[in-house]
Formats: C-alpha cells, structure tokens, sequence
C-alpha cells in the first residue's frame, strides 16, 4: 500500500512467529525478521544492490560499535 502511496522503499523490522501445536507459553521459532519491498525501475538486481549494501552497512557498524563484545566471543 506504501509503494502505491509514490514511497519507493519501505523497510519493517519485527518479531515473526511460526505457530506450532506445542504445550509451552513461547512459539519453537521466533526470530526477528526485516521486510524489504521496493519498486523497481529496469531489473532485480537493483533489489540485490539495496541489500548487499544493507548486510554491508550492518556487518560494518556491528564491528566497529561492538569490537570489544565480538572479540570476547572470539575468545
């Protein structure tokens, strides 16, 4: 409905739940999920750049924000 609305990108990051028959009071997956939907112009790979660059911006700011955390782990 955004892209209709002329935005040419929208994001969401949220929980995302698999429901499962289970006697316990938390779903067996749950994970933290991120939407991407985008118009594109001329081909998918403009969908494959936008990504990439994401996962590169993410890995990139994880390292440098949280060096001392990933090196413990490391460890």
């Amino acid at each position: 409905m955004a892209l209709m609305g002329d935005l040419g990108r929208v994001f969401e990051i949220g929980p995302v739940f698999r429901a499962e028959k289970s006697y316990t009071n938390r779903h067996m997956t749950e994970f933290m999920g991120m939407d991407l939907e985008m118009t594109l112009k001329e081909h998918y790979f403009e969908a494959l750049d936008v990504i990439g660059d994401m996962f590169f911006y993410i890995f990139k700011n994880l390292n440098s924000r949280f060096k001392v955390l990933l090196d413990t782990i490391g460890e």
